[in-house]
């Protein structure tokens, strides 16, 4: 795949530019962590001053940069001041009053109970039926988490990739290719899932939600539902809240999904895990579940498990839920000192009575055996948990004295896997999964793209892995059925030439890449090729959406393009599209042109909505502009890999050479 054209990424340049008003600046977002970093914020140079702000003091903090410097150094709002709690960059003055907790939440010193703001009638500023959540949090009634879209409510269906939480259950659900996944919610059956589901009929049921007590539904898949503890306020039933029998302490027991063990969504306003901050997004970090940590340099910090956001580096290690929250070397067994005198023979703090770390010593005569020890692979429970040598991390088993994963389990590297299994840490995934040609059981054991079959040409008595379209090949039995592997490229195509395209009905002309396609024209004949475009963009999604697999649809013979007023006329690319957004955004036009409405809400989804341009949401591209006499491939990817978009689980049309053997 080549890179970004200069006039693509000038048309991006641009696109952005119109996003930002003058007093934008050139900052970026701060990370947590350099909200936590005591080195001030919001672009304090130095010890955290902003000169020339209303003669404030020079060393007054912005610890959360939230662009409001602490009330206890400066208290005039007006003067960049007034912090009431400078540990939470959802709280500064001037803004919205989150009337569902309780709390000061605009630092107006009024308590969200008190606050005038709140006593006004809740709104539904939007007219889509459902009242704000910041003051009405029933989803019958409320529970709007964006009340300035009509589109974004309680009951909508959530559409992965789009960059919005549709349904308010929080936040976007990524999509995924190689997933059977009925409720779209990312998990499922298959190599490409985030990971199995216990219930792919709900949403609300997978291993990233919160646990409700005592519901009879096992929310988070954990296999059990969670019991209500006892001597524990709890208004919300996650077993966090006030009292000795809680998990944990809450900072907001009107929301379930908000407690130390929930998952936190990004950029939210929330702070659904209870650290004291919305969490903000490194630009450059490399992080599958979207927790902030991961393995490259721009992210927080490491990630022992970047499959699962509820697991981290500085994460709350929840005691007796049997996962390592923290990334720290295992969970810890929930104990308390009891009263009596301390019996702790081994001196490690723990044992019988009222020790210093808790009453539970399971082997009191080893201090390398207690509560706050690591388990290790060596026969023993040195946790004191009741299990022998279990592993830490999801499907990794204790083999020859370490924690090896089996298929799906996070890794960072090959050591981290089974390789008496043929696993191999698949960079992408960072899962273990079995590598092309190797046997396997079932097809979830494979990479994504690969099924495990047994082909009698290749090998009549061992499954395998099979690469599938565009895996990487020497010869044609690393390909699954009907596939052929590409002398020029090495990738695993449906053709060679067009002979191996016959059957394929209109698609019977082999690209120079390995693809059948239909030959087009576009333009000619006093047709506008815009609208012979979008006609081939509606067809060839249509044809293929939610297809795991990359498809060419098209080989576009580009006779003539019609000048659009006030654009560039030489070609046909991304720049004219957005600065003639009428044209396929345009109902009114595009119905009278014979399109039907159907194929408008297609072409509405093709580019992002018709909002303004946002690569999150646009799901078309093309690098190269189209010219009169060229030849190009409208290609169905599943996925947005290696096109230049931010988000890259979402499945696109891309418009690209016609010899391209492969797009990821």
């Amino acid at each position: 795949m080549r890179p970004l054209t200069g006039f693509t990424l000038l048309f991006v340049a641009v696109a952005f530019t119109g996003c930002l008003s003058e007093d934008d600046g050139d900052e970026t977002p701060p990370s947590t962590f350099d909200m936590f970093a005591g080195n001030g914020g919001g672009g304090v140079p130095g010890a955290g001053g902003v000169p020339g702000a209303g003669g404030q003091p020079p060393a007054c903090e912005d610890v959360d940069r939230d662009g409001y410097q602490s009330a206890t150094c400066n208290p005039d709002p007006n003067a960049g001041g007034g912090d009431c709690d400078d540990f939470n960059n959802t709280v500064f003055p001037g803004a919205a009053e989150n009337c569902a907790l309780d709390r000061d939440g605009d630092c107006d010193g009024q308590p969200a109970a008190r606050d005038p703001a709140c006593q006004a009638p809740c709104a539904d500023a939007d007219g889509d039926g459902y009242q704000s959540a910041a003051c009405n949090a029933d989803r019958a009634t409320g529970g709007d988490c964006a009340d300035d879209d009509p589109t974004v409510h309680p009951g909508m269906t959530e559409v992965c990739g789009n960059d919005k939480d549709d349904d308010c259950r929080g936040g976007d659900t990524p999509c995924v290719a190689d997933c059977v996944d009925a409720d779209q919610d990312g998990f499922g059956d298959g190599s490409g899932c985030l990971g199995p589901d216990c219930d792919d009929r709900t949403a609300v049921v997978n291993p990233w939600q919160s646990e409700v007590c005592g519901d009879a539904v096992d929310q988070d898949c954990d296999g059990v539902d969670l019991e209500c503890p006892e001597d524990c306020e709890d208004a919300d039933r996650d077993g966090f809240g006030r009292g000795d029998g809680c998990i944990a302490s809450d900072c907001n027991d009107g929301d379930p999904s908000i407690n130390p063990a929930a998952r936190e969504i990004p950029g939210d306003g929330l702070d659904q895990d209870c650290d004291g901050a919305d969490l903000v997004l490194r630009e450059g970090c490399e992080d599958r579940d979207q927790d902030g940590y991961g393995p490259s340099a721009a992210c927080i910090a490491g990630d022992c498990d970047d499959t699962n956001p509820r697991v981290h580096r500085d994460r709350a290690e929840i005691c007796g839920n049997g996962v390592d929250d923290d990334c720290m070397g295992g969970d810890r067994p929930c104990v308390r000192r009891e009263e009596g005198l301390c019996v702790d023979t081994d001196d490690d703090g723990f044992g019988p009575g009222d020790c210093p770390r808790g009453s539970l010593d399971c082997d009191n005569l080893d201090p390398r055996v207690n509560p706050d020890a690591e388990e290790t692979c060596n026969g023993k429970d040195d946790n004191c948990n009741g299990q022998i040598d279990e592993c830490p991390l999801q499907n990794q088993v204790c083999e020859t004295g370490r924690c090896v994963g089996q298929a799906g389990a996070p890794c960072e590297d090959d050591r981290d896997c089974a390789l008496e299994a043929n696993l191999r840490c698949n960079p992408r995934s960072r899962q273990c999964r079995v590598t092309e040609g190797q046997a396997c059981n079932v097809s979830a054991d494979c990479e994504a793209g690969a099924e495990c079959l047994v082909l009698l040409d290749c090998d009549a008595e061992q499954r395998r892995c099979y690469r599938g379209k565009g895996g990487v090949c020497d010869a044609d039995c690393d390909c699954g059925p009907d596939l052929l592997c590409h002398a020029d490229n090495q990738r695993c195509v449906e053709c060679n030439d067009g002979a191996d395209c016959a059957g394929e009905g209109p698609r019977d002309t082999c690209t120079g890449g390995g693809y059948c396609a239909e030959t087009r024209t576009v333009g000619g004949a006093g047709r506008d090729a815009r609208y012979d475009f979008y006609r081939r963009l509606v067809a060839c999604w249509d044809a293929f959406l939610d297809s795991p697999e990359v498809h060419a649809c098209d080989i576009l013979l580009v006779d003539r393009l019609l000048e659009i007023e006030g654009a560039p006329s030489d070609g046909f690319g991304p720049l004219e599209v957005e600065y003639a957004n009428d044209s396929p955004c345009d109902e009114e036009a595009l119905t009278t042109a014979g399109f039907s409405a159907d194929d408008v809400a297609v072409l509405n989804e093709i580019f992002g909505g018709c909002s303004d341009f946002n690569l999150n949401r646009i799901n078309v591209w093309w690098t190269d502009r189209m010219v009169p006499g060229g030849i190009w491939c409208l290609f169905y990817a599943p996925d947005k890999a290696g096109f230049g978009f931010p988000v890259d689980r979402r499945q696109a049309l891309v418009v690209e050479r016609c010899d391209v053997s492969i797009i990821e």
